[in-house]
C-alpha cells in the first residue's frame, strides 16, 4: 500500500472509530439521562396526584385525570383490587409500595410506581403510576444526533483524504524527479524546491547536497582515472619500448644494460605510484590509531637536518623546544614530507622553505610556508580533496594529488585540524592544529 493511502486509511479510520465511540457514548448517556428523568416525573406525578386524593380522605373528584403527561394512573385497594384508573396493556404486578419497577407490557417496557395514601378511619388505598420507559422524541433526536456524526465524519475523511493528497503530491514529485534523475544517471539535475514546507524543503536540500558530493566524487574518480593513467603511461611505454630494444639481437651489450636500468628505474616509479595508492587508501579507511606523547619539536628537528633541499631553496626553522601532542612518530614524519615536498615542488627558485612549530595556548601548531606561485581561491577550496590538481601551471609537476589528501587523513587520526592560506604570486602556507596537547608533568 502506497505512503498516502495508508496515512488515508490509518487517519479514516481513527475518525470513524471516534465517531462511533461518541456516539455510543452520547446514546449511553442520554438514556440514563433520559431514564432517570422519566423515574423522577413518574414519581413526581404519582405523589402530586396522590396529594389530591388525600387532601378529600379518599374521595375522588369527578375531574381527577388518570392519564397525566403519558403517565397512566389507577386506584388500588389495600387488597390488590383496582378500584378505578387505566393502564396500557395487561397488568398483573402486585403493589410494590414506594418502588420504582421496571416491567414489560406488550413487549415494550415501562416504570412502575405504587404510592399508599394513608386515610383516616379506613385502610389505605394505593395510587399506581405506570409510564413508558422510552421516549420518541428521545429517539428521533438520537437518530439526527447518529445522522450529523456520521456526516461530521465522513465530512473529515474526505478533508483527510484531500489534505493527504495535497501533502503527498510534492513528495510524489520529489520521487518522479529522483527516478528521472537515476534513469537519466545526470548528476548534474538537482531537485526544485517542490514544497514551501519546511521539513521536505530541508529534504529537498539535503538531498541535493548529497547529490553535490556524489557529483564531487564522480568528477575526482574521472581526475583520479586520467591522472594514474597518466602517470601510469609514460613509465609503462619507456618499459616498453625499451624491452623492445634490448629484445633486437643486433644491439650490444652495454646497450641492453642501459634499456635494463631504464626498465629498472620505471618499474620503481611504478611501484612508487602504486605503493603511495595503496597506503592513502589503508589510511583513509582507517577509523582510529594508539596515539602516544610524542616530542614533535625534536622530531620536527631530525627530520629538516635529514631532509635534503635543492641547493637553490633556503629551509628556514623556527622550531619551539619541548613541544609535545599526542600522535604517531612515523605518520608526524609523513606530514612533515608531504608538506616539505609541496613546499619544495611549487616554490620559486632561488626561494625558501618556513617551517614553524609553536605552542599557542593550550595548542601546538605546525606552519610549512613557501613564497612560490601560490594558488588560486578554488584550488584552495580543493586542495584536500582526493586527486585533485590544479588545471594551470602547478598540473605539470609530478604527482596524483594525494599528497594533501594524505596528510588530512593522518590529522584527522590525530584529531588535530588543517588549514591553507595561499595568494597567487606571494606563496602558501599550511597549517596543522594540534589540540591533543597531554599536559606537562
Amino acid at each position: 500500500m502506497k505512503f498516502g493511502k495508508k496515512i488515508i486509511f490509518i487517519n479514516s479510520l481513527i475518525i470513524a472509530f471516534l465517531t462511533a465511540v461518541i456516539v455510543v457514548a452520547a446514546a449511553v448517556a442520554g438514556t440514563r439521562v433520559l431514564r432517570s428523568n422519566i423515574r423522577n416525573a413518574l414519581i413526581d406525578t404519582v405523589s402530586s396526584r396522590a396529594a389530591v386524593i388525600s387532601s378529600g380522605n379518599g374521595v375522588v373528584p369527578d375531574d381527577f385525570d388518570y392519564n397525566v403527561g403519558g403517565v397512566y394512573l389507577s386506584i388500588y385497594l389495600s387488597d390488590g383490587t383496582l378500584k378505578n384508573g387505566s393502564f396500557p396493556g395487561e397488568l398483573t404486578l402486585p403493589i410494590r409500595k414506594g418502588v420504582v419497577s421496571s416491567v414489560r407490557i406488550g413487549g415494550n417496557a415501562y416504570y412502575v410506581y405504587d404510592f399508599a395514601i394513608a386515610l383516616e378511619g379506613r385502610e389505605d388505598i394505593y395510587l399506581r403510576g405506570v409510564v413508558s420507559a422510552s421516549n420518541d422524541v428521545w429517539f428521533a433526536a438520537l437518530v439526527s444526533f447518529t445522522v450529523l456524526a456520521g456526516a461530521l465524519a465522513a465530512a473529515g475523511i474526505v478533508l483527510n483524504i484531500l489534505s493527504v493528497r495535497s501533502a503527498v503530491k510534492p513528495i510524489d514529485k520529489m520521487r518522479r524527479e529522483v527516478q528521472e534523475i537515476t534513469n537519466s544517471k545526470d548528476l548534474e539535475r538537482r531537485l526544485s524546491k517542490v514544497t514551501s514546507d519546511k521539513e521536505l524543503a530541508r529534504l529537498a536540500d539535503d538531498y541535493n547536497y548529497m547529490l553535490d558530493s556524489l557529483e564531487g566524487m564522480f568528477r575526482n574518480h574521472e581526475r583520479f582515472t586520467s591522472d594514474v593513467a597518466h602517470e601510469l603511461r609514460t613509465p609503462l611505454t619507456v618499459i616498453l619500448s625499451e624491452s623492445e630494444f634490448a629484445l633486437q639481437e643486433t644491439q650490444q651489450v652495454s646497450e641492453k644494460d642501459e634499456s635494463l636500468e631504464v626498465i629498472y628505474r620505471q618499474s620503481k616509479r611504478l611501484k612508487a605510484i602504486l605503493d603511495s595508492l595503496l597506503e592513502f587508501t589503508r589510511f583513509a579507511n582507517q577509523l582510529k590509531i594508539d596515539l602516544k606523547p610524542v616530542d614533535i619539536s625534536a622530531v620536527t628537528a631530525e627530520f629538516l637536518g635529514d631532509y635534503v633541499f635543492p641547493k637553490d631553496i633556503r629551509c628556514v626553522s623556527e622550531i619551539e623546544e619541548n613541544v609535545t601532542v599526542l600522535a604517531e612518530v612515523t605518520l608526524y614524519e609523513r606530514i612533515l614530507q608531504n608538506l616539505t615536498d609541496n613546499a619544495v615542488k611549487y616554490g620559486k627558485e632561488g626561494g625558501s622553505v618556513l617551517v614553524g612549530l609553536k605552542k599557542v595556548g593550550e595548542t601546538a601548531v605546525l606552519t610549512v610556508r613557501d613564497d612560490g606561485m601560490g594558488m588560486s581561491k578554488e584550488a584552495v577550496s580543493q586542495a584536500f580533496n582526493r586527486f585533485y590538481r590544479e588545471d594551470a601551471s602547478r598540473s605539470d609537476r609530478p604527482g596524483l594529488g594525494l599528497g594533501l589528501s594524505f596528510v588530512k587523513e593522518i590529522v584527522r587520526l590525530f584529531g588535530a585540524k588543517i588549514g591553507i592560506e595561499s595568494e597567487q604570486g606571494v606563496g602558501t602556507c599550511v597549517t596543522v592544529t594540534f589540540e591533543n596537547v597531554p599536559p606537562r608533568s
